[in-house]
């Protein structure tokens, strides 16, 4: 692959790749990422679950659990959604909810 030309990704979530791109555009993505919160990392930062959450509002998920389980294209398992948000990959809803959990109020201000 030649470096003009960029790999193909199919996604059920057109909308949230377009608002990825726009979230970069305006700085929302770094703004969120440079949050100083107080928990340790593993695979992905407790600011990208954080951003995973709000993805997962935007894409209209009624429960987190529909981050991984969804029966219909779960957000997690959606890399062309990740690579618009700046992110590797997504966490598991669990990580999430673990994450969310242990904010303190000030963090979530």
């Amino acid at each position: 692959m030649s470096s003009y030309e960029s790999e193909v990704q199919h996604t059920q979530h057109a909308f949230l790749v377009a608002w990825g791109w726009f979230g970069e555009y305006i700085g929302l993505i770094q703004r969120l990422l440079a949050a100083p919160l107080k928990q340790k990392r593993y695979r992905h930062t407790p600011q990208g679950k954080v951003l995973e959450f709000l993805v997962a509002i935007l894409g209209g998920l009624k429960h987190l659990q529909d981050i991984s389980l969804s029966v219909h294209h779960p957000l997690d398992k959606d890399p062309a959604v990740a690579q618009a948000w700046g992110q590797p990959g997504w966490a598991d809803y669990s990580g999430v909810s673990r994450t969310l959990s242990r904010l303190s109020w000030d963090e979530a201000q």
